[in-house]
């Protein structure tokens, strides 16, 4: 398994706003509008396990990259400018 075939990169996209926070700021007259985020974790993986964990998280509606994947880029690789 080459060494970057060992990380997974989970992302789904969440709501920024807690349900509990949501409803006290709705009931005060707020109108709010879009409130959603995408979120991502890295995870290190081994031949015996790859397969289970991804399966695990596809289920629950997490998309899954490579750790070279372009679409998912880590807050540490921005560079001032871009």
């Amino acid at each position: 398994m080459a060494k970057m075939e060992r990380w997974i990169v989970a992302s789904k996209m969440v709501e920024v706003l807690d349900h509990d926070t949501l409803k006290e700021i709705v009931d005060l007259g707020a109108t709010l509008g879009g409130g959603w985020s995408e979120v991502h974790q890295h995870i290190h993986v081994t031949p015996d396990n790859k397969e289970k964990i991804e399966a695990i998280l596809l289920k629950r509606g997490y998309s899954l990259h490579t750790a070279t994947d372009k679409t998912v880029r880590h807050p540490d690789a921005e560079r001032p400018g871009e």
